[in-house]
């Protein structure tokens, strides 16, 4: 039951929250803005109000004053009414309750790694990634490898006398065909066939990369697991999408064919280039791409040299790329043969690079990259600054003492730790010391902890496993100062559960089925309520098909009556007792009934037997009730639903109006005009 609270606040917590943005305002900063409402002594300002209709309707970037101004004025009702069920829970101290607070505060928990992450990696490394995206960069490389064996002296040798020929003015080309361990791009100088930019390379290289200017290289090797790396800059550009129409022309045999589809490609290029047709009315005519042939021959996604087609990522061959990125807005490529493919561009336009399409694209990345290594080593520096210092001396000690192939899955894994030992202080953080003692309780009794490894590195291991909460709680004391975004976020939340809490007292735990709300619906209701026509049936189930012929024979000759054959040989488990009375069923596919009506059967009649569901059955027809309105006891599953609406909306007005009185509300309809303006 805790749980599901805690799960269903935060579902509630969203309702009429603002649209948040994660900014680096002050907490306290004013704002200039209407006050249009005020329940009680609270104020609701116009500012609010939008971003709660922006955020609640799903209307991202919809002003108000775009929305007619009644429907303004049923969100700003709506809105009230939420603002006067938070006043009366606060005015009754519910957010002074324990469990009120506890939940609060494991909500704050989790609002706050989430919002702090992003605050202190996730958001600045994106932002960073997003302005590197600018430039693209062509380079070339020098690599040699390691040994198969991780043996890394030939690699050294080689790339150092590499450093040494580039100090003396060797040409990186030269030297890259010469040295390089990379075979594809050894052959041509070091140079690598696509553009990079960031996000596309390891963040290694790509900090190297863009710390070059063109024409620069890195002049102290770079290792990696694989091997070491030179890298030089050719080529700096600014980054672009290039809006593409393209023509594509197969042909089987090139000795046949190809003479008659290059001279159709030239001919095709020549009419597009003098204008007398546009290269949309073309590509519909001829090009054989099932994709881009009836827009026109228009590429779908934007394209860019470093990182290809949008969302997909894939990119053109060098011989396409490099003729496409000589085009201007309206030029056409010479046609491109492939293969037995003929390849036409043209170059519809260029548009600014979508920085937002990519930041999402570039979260996901960096999550799955480097989120928790920064995690790591955020945690680290902080450790630093809250004084963390970990006892060496005593960790070997504990290591001593213990059996390394052991885990605290060993009920007695502590048994040898001498008493001494035992109060020696292990580590320090913001000058709280933890023992020997209680490390040995934290990891012997949480959960978290089973199975944990009694080696020296395993025991330092559940240390940070146990500093980083502590760290983090440090870290995240007063994010409510420091950002009044987080700040409102905790409120918000704080109010969906104090909204759940005074909604359950005052509406749901009151709940119940009135039946004179539920008479009067069914009484005036035009929902339709018929009951369809239903066959009162009585069934002998059974698997065999010869045993059924048999059973059927022997009740057609009067040796039994139906009842009683049902009550000694149906298999239908728990039909015997009842004789095989399967009740009143309506016509539904696949059912008795559906069978008893496409049989024909009249009251009194027995059907031989049939088959159904893995068996046969043998129907006996006791009724037909013809389809009539459902009675109210037969309706009331038909009409809970609605009738328990009816008594919700009902509990919820009575309780308003009580506490209006306490809060009294006033709509200022001048100011809300104005500011609609």
């Amino acid at each position: 039951m805790k749980k599901m609270f805690i799960i269903t606040a935060i579902a509630i917590a969203t309702i009429f929250s603002s649209n948040l943005a994660f900014s680096q305002t002050k907490k306290g900063a004013a704002t200039d803005d209407k006050v249009i409402a005020t329940v009680g002594k609270e104020k609701i300002t116009y500012s609010e109000l939008e971003k709660a209709f922006q955020k609640n309707m799903n209307r991202k970037g919809v002003r108000l004053n775009q929305i007619p101004k009644d429907s303004v004025l049923d969100f700003l009702n709506l809105y009230i009414n939420y603002r006067l069920k938070v006043n009366d829970a606060l005015s009754r101290g519910y957010h002074k309750d324990s469990s009120v607070v506890e939940d609060i505060n494991v909500n704050r928990r989790v609002l706050a790694e989430s919002f702090f992450y992003e605050k202190q990696l996730t958001e600045p490394n994106i932002n960073r990634w997003v302005s590197m995206r600018e430039k693209e960069y062509k380079v070339a490389v020098i690599i040699t490898a390691f040994g198969y064996n991780g043996d890394t002296t030939q690699a050294y040798e080689k790339i150092t006398q590499a450093e040494k020929d580039l100090a003396r003015g060797a040409d990186f080309a030269t030297i890259a065909s010469a040295y390089s361990e990379d075979p594809e791009t050894a052959k041509d100088g070091g140079t690598v066939n696509s553009y990079i930019t960031a996000g596309k390379v390891n963040r290694t290289f790509e900090d190297a990369i863009y710390s070059l200017k063109e024409g620069e290289y890195t002049k102290q090797h770079i290792r990696t697991k694989f091997g070491f790396f030179l890298i030089k800059v050719l080529d700096v550009v600014p980054r672009k999408y290039l809006k593409l129409r393209t023509m594509y022309l197969e042909f089987q045999s090139e000795d046949d064919d190809k003479p008659y589809y290059m001279n159709l490609a030239d001919s095709l290029v020549k009419v597009i280039r003098t204008g007398k047709a546009d290269f949309a009315k073309i590509a519909r005519e001829h090009s054989k791409d099932p994709k881009t042939s009836k827009d026109g021959g228009l590429v779908s996604s934007n394209y860019t040299r470093s990182t290809g087609v949008d969302f997909s990522g894939e990119t053109f061959m060098p011989e396409l790329e490099n003729a496409i990125y000589k085009l201007k807005p309206g030029e056409v490529t010479d046609p491109i043969l492939i293969k037995n493919a003929i390849h036409v561009f043209m170059l519809d336009s260029i548009l600014p690079i979508d920085k937002s399409n990519e930041k999402d694209e570039l979260r996901a990345l960096y999550k799955r990259l480097y989120f928790n290594e920064d995690k790591k080593m955020l945690i680290d520096s902080l450790s630093l600054s809250y004084n963390f210092s970990l006892n060496y001396d005593v960790l070997d000690k504990m290591a001593a003492n213990l059996d390394s192939t052991k885990t605290t899955l060993d009920s007695a894994w502590a048994a040898d730790m001498p008493a001494l030992l035992m109060t020696d202080v292990l580590f320090t953080l913001n000058y709280e010391k933890t023992t020997v003692k209680e490390f040995v309780t934290t990891i012997g009794t949480k959960s978290e902890f089973r199975g944990t490894s009694l080696s020296r590195g395993g025991l330092k291991n559940a240390v940070e496993k146990i500093i980083e909460p502590k760290v983090f709680d440090l870290a995240t004391a007063n994010l409510e100062e420091r950002y009044s975004d987080f700040d409102e976020l905790v409120r918000e939340f704080r109010d969906g559960i104090l909204l759940f809490k005074v909604e359950a007292l005052e509406v749901w735990d009151k709940m119940k089925f009135d039946s004179v709300i539920a008479q009067k619906y069914y009484d005036t209701t035009t929902i339709n309520l018929t009951r369809p026509v239903m066959y009162d049936i009585n069934e002998i189930f059974l698997l065999n098909d010869s045993t059924a012929q048999e059973t059927y024979r022997s009740i057609a000759s009067g040796d039994i009556t139906f009842e009683k054959s049902a009550a000694e040989s149906t298999q239908r488990f728990g039909f015997r007792a009842k004789s095989g009375a399967m009740g009143e069923i309506p016509a539904t596919p696949k059912s008795l009934a559906a069978l008893a009506k496409e049989k024909n059967m009249k009251a009194g009649d027995i059907s031989e037997p049939l088959p159904f569901e893995n068996g046969y059955s043998i129907i006996k027809l006791n009724e037909i009730e013809p389809s009539r309105r459902k009675t109210f006891q037969e309706a009331i599953s038909d009409i809970a639903p609605k009738v328990q609406d009816i008594v919700q909306k009902q509990l919820t007005k009575e309780w308003l109006a009580k506490v209006r009185k306490n809060f009294p509300v006033k709509i200022n309809q001048k100011e809300l005009t104005q500011a609609m303006k």
